[in-house]
């Protein structure tokens, strides 16, 4: 499995991203649903009543538009069809129907808030178990080399050319190697179980790397990634989004507190017919005026104009925190880089030196343990080398993540 391949199925897969998902669709239905508050509202009513006297009965709760008939003092039943639609509402709609379409927008740039997070842990997941691949195979050059080691002590003292101590302690190198690929390979299975994690699937799913460690891509500019990151990242499309949505709120909460101007309309057909007619209509305005609520709409004013407030101060954190993450991830990145020239180098001089020993003793010109000193050098430094392969591909992918990309 190729790292791309990897990621299309994580982020296809991953239980978080389609949670996401379906918190932006139900964000979508409710810009369909303050939209239509602003549309006409239609409904139809049905009352059955009976009594010894007048009588008023309301339509049920949450019926909109509402309708009260009076009820004469004996048995009728009363068929209600009731119009109402908005003429001007002080913009109380407007606000309510813009901040709906903002917040999914918010919900939707959340969603890929979620991806970028996920495909950084399916990059490191799969970095890391390629790390511990490679680490497997530096354990097992070890082993070999041991073994050889032992095979080498062994003949020089069976000639009378060595000691039983250099057969010992090449002996101890080669079990030493064995623990260490031991705990290399379970390292192995334990980063791809962590993989299958990452990527949503079944942890027994069996998976076979295709990539491998390599030297990670060239830095681009950082300024020009910073701009990227201020145009593109979706947590400060989400979080503009929000400060739209609650400025929209904010708006809403203000047109609340003047006049509610609504047309109506309304048919009747009854029975017993009463003054001598059984059907008839109303047609008309409303005008509402809120004239004294204890200060309740003031308050709610007051409370929206604050999450604004609150938003930007949300939205300056989150610019933030996005270019000190790029600067920091761009240090890293440039960090790792210098690391890995470091370690290839060093694994160059080990290799060379190693290979001297190797002569050394072929020659009889050193002891074995000579060469054991040698290797364990070069064990570290593919080791090294291993590992600041990783921190680069590691840095890289953190890049990505401050920049805001989900893809290559």
């Amino acid at each position: 499995m190729s790292l791309r391949t990897a990621l299309e199925t994580g982020l296809r897969s991953s239980p978080a991203v389609r949670a996401m998902a379906f918190e932006a669709q139900a964000a979508r239905a409710e810009v369909r649903a303050a939209r239509a508050m602003a549309g006409p509202q239609l409904a139809a009513h049905t009352f059955f009543s009976t009594g010894d006297t007048m009588g008023m009965l309301n339509s049920a709760p949450g019926v909109s538009p509402e309708a009260a008939i009076m009820t004469p003092p004996r048995p009728s039943v009363d068929q209600n069809l009731s119009l109402m639609a908005p003429i001007s509402t002080g913009g109380r709609l407007a606000g309510l129907t813009r901040a709906a379409r903002h917040r999914a927008l918010a919900a939707e740039a959340g969603v890929g808030v979620e991806r970028a997070d996920t495909a950084l842990m399916i990059r490191d997941a799969y970095y890391r178990a390629l790390l511990a691949a490679e680490m497997v195979k530096v354990a097992r050059a070890r082993v070999d080399a041991a073994a050889e080691m032992e095979r080498t002590a062994q003949a020089m003292f069976d000639a009378g050319k060595g000691i039983q101590a250099a057969v010992a302690r090449a002996r101890a190198e080669r079990a030493d190697g064995q623990r260490m690929l031991a705990l290399a390979q379970n390292d192995e299975a334990a980063m791809l179980l962590e993989l299958t994690t990452a990527m949503g699937v079944q942890p027994e799913s069996p998976i076979t790397l295709s990539d491998t460690l390599a030297e990670g891509p060239a830095l681009p500019d950082q300024g020009a990634l910073l701009a990227e990151a201020m145009r593109t990242r979706p947590d400060l499309l989400a979080a503009r989004s929000r400060v739209e949505a609650v400025r929209a709120d904010a708006r809403a909460a203000r047109g609340a507190r003047g006049p509610q101007v609504y047309g109506a309309a309304m048919a009747d057909l009854f029975a017993p017919a009463s003054m001598g007619r059984s059907s008839g209509y109303t047609v008309g305005a409303v005008v509402s005026l809120p004239l004294a609520d204890g200060g309740r709409r003031k308050a709610e004013a007051e409370a929206a104009q604050a999450m604004v407030h609150r938003a930007e101060a949300q939205l300056q954190a989150a610019e933030l925190r996005t270019r000190a993450e790029v600067a920091r991830a761009y240090l890293d990145a440039l960090t790792a880089r210098a690391g890995l020239a470091a370690a290839q180098e060093a694994l160059t001089a080990a290799q060379e030196a190693c290979d001297v020993a190797l002569l050394r003793v072929q020659n009889q010109k050193a002891i074995p343990l000579e060469l054991l000193d040698a290797v364990a050098a070069l064990t570290e430094a593919r080791t090294n080398r291993a590992r600041s392969l990783y921190d680069g591909l590691a840095a890289a992918a953190r890049l990505q993540r401050a920049v805001g990309r989900i893809e290559e």
